[in-house]
């Protein structure tokens, strides 16, 4: 088993360690209090929003640049890094300072409530920093193909820290203040945690006068592409966080925790996209370095066809026992009106499955600005969409933006990427899995009274998703399954 495998499997199996806890404390402890939660959340996305304008793009050169560094011995690469993101800290917090009075007049005639960002800046803030340099770390990590640790000493973690702090809270052990002050020490821990095992891989390369050993040419090559990159990563956050933000300005945390438990639920769907995006970033910069497109293009499909696979068995699994999980479920009743929104956001995640690593392609090939083009057209879309559709259709709307502005994204994207390297993702064996996700999908609507059965959805559910695997085995449609399916057939029946 390759590098990509084992890192993707061990982190996977990490994800949904984490998963099985977030599920326990969504069905029993996240509901005791919806309020705390979807503030925690608001506090985490809009944290995550602010920091992306204090990074300008700065994680972005780590995959792309280590190469060049590494290739010519040039020390300090990350104290260069940091350098970058300091100074971009500092510019972006005076203009935000000086700027303050007419931005906040301007989003409070919109209709959002500016106090929610005031009330809580005591923690956005901070957080918004510490976000910045964790993001360059966790990059650098995966230079060294390692993407295990570092998500169970953040995402791992993280799961286990916010049920505790709903549950202090509900029990009055402390207060909201109390944990906002508790998130800002937990994420700087983080940070000293990941710096010892990036210096444990030998990755902890800081040479303070690096300035000095690059090229101004280099300089200006690197900054002109964390521009880029920082428009990037603006728009991406703008699609998975902003949707978190406007609900919680436009309605309440309350419904930033309702939207926050169907998000967590498509998530569970994407675990292994993040997984194999993470460890294919290096190998598709490494793979242009050395203009080997085959390799890309042979990625590109098997990422596709195996991702789509995952996501609609998964997919299957949750949509087709929903109901039983709202019986199940504290004040599970609060959620039911609300169930299409899990249904557009498992739509989103498993277009971004199908469509594979197109970012990824651009991202690292010479035609890499033309990402700017698609986020800004993403960023605004994004807005615009969720905006209009928050106010009409309340979370369901925030769904549903999200669906269309990341539908328009893939669209851009793949096409782009088959004009320019005459590559796309898809396989006439996606049309079979799609109408297996058809035929979950339609399922619970059609016979809405068999599926409000604990026994029946599960019965069904577990046929439904043996039927797909077994198809999908016959028909050879995955290497990747039926040699993970023949290797431990070929185990079992040894023993016997």
């Amino acid at each position: 088993m390759g590098i990509v495998q084992r890192q993707s499997l061990k982190n996977s199996i990490v994800n949904y360690l984490g998963i099985g806890i977030g599920g326990l404390s969504t069905m029993f402890i996240y509901p005791l209090d919806w309020d705390l939660y979807g503030e925690i959340q608001f506090i985490l996305s809009t944290s995550i929003l602010l920091s992306s304008l204090f990074a300008m793009g700065s994680h972005t050169l780590v995959n792309k640049y280590f190469p060049y560094f590494k290739a010519n011995k040039i020390k300090g690469f990350l104290s260069l890094l940091f350098i970058y993101s300091s100074v971009n800290i500092l510019i972006v917090s005076i203009l935000l300072f000086l700027f303050k009075e007419p931005f906040t007049t301007a989003i409070s005639l919109g209709g959002f409530d500016v106090n929610k960002i005031e009330r809580n800046l005591f923690v956005i803030f901070p957080l918004g920093i510490l976000f910045v340099y964790f993001a360059i770390l966790r990059a650098q990590s995966f230079n060294y193909a390692r993407i295990v640790v570092p998500d169970v000493i953040s995402n791992f973690s993280l799961k286990l820290l916010i049920p505790i702090l709903v549950i202090l809270s509900y029990f009055s052990i402390i207060n909201d203040q109390q944990v906002g002050w508790i998130l800002i020490i937990y994420n700087f821990l983080i940070i000293v945690l990941l710096l010892k095992y990036i210096h444990s891989l030998g990755g902890l390369d800081f040479k303070w006068n690096v300035i000095k050993k690059v090229a101004f040419g280099k300089h200006v090559e690197m900054i002109r592409y964390m521009i880029y990159g920082a428009m990037n990563h603006v728009g991406n956050i703008l699609v998975y966080k902003i949707d978190i933000v406007m609900i919680g300005l436009l309605l309440s945390t309350t419904k930033v925790g309702y939207y926050s438990i169907f998000l967590f639920l498509s998530v569970v769907i994407e675990v292994p996209t993040k997984a194999i995006f993470q460890i294919t970033g290096p190998i598709i910069s490494k793979s242009f370095e050395t203009n080997q497109l085959l390799e890309i293009r042979k990625l590109y499909k098997n990422s596709s066809i195996n991702l789509y696979l995952i996501g609609v068995v998964l997919f299957s699994i949750i949509w087709l026992n929903i109901n039983t999980f709202f019986t199940i479920m504290t004040n599970g009743e609060d959620l039911i009106i609300y169930k299409t929104v899990f249904l557009l956001l498992a739509f989103t995640k498993l277009v971004d499955m199908v469509t594979s690593i197109n970012f990824h392609i651009i991202s690292y090939s010479k035609y890499f600005r033309a990402n700017t083009l698609f986020i800004a057209i993403l960023a605004v879309s994004n807005i615009l969409f969720n905006y209009y559709l928050i106010n009409k259709y309340d979370i369901i709307g925030a769904a549903l933006a999200t669906g269309i502005s990341m539908l328009l994204f893939n669209l851009m994207k793949t096409i782009f990427v088959f004009i320019q390297f005459k590559m796309h993702p898809f396989r006439k064996e996606l049309l079979l899995l799609t109408l297996f996700l058809i035929g979950a999908t339609l399922l619970p609507i059609l016979f809405e009274g068999i599926f409000n059965s604990i026994f029946f959805s599960l019965i069904i559910s577990i046929g439904f998703v043996i039927l797909l695997i077994f198809v999908a085995f016959k028909l050879n449609i995955s290497l990747e399954l039926n040699n993970f399916i023949k290797k431990y057939r070929d185990k079992l029946i040894n023993k016997k």
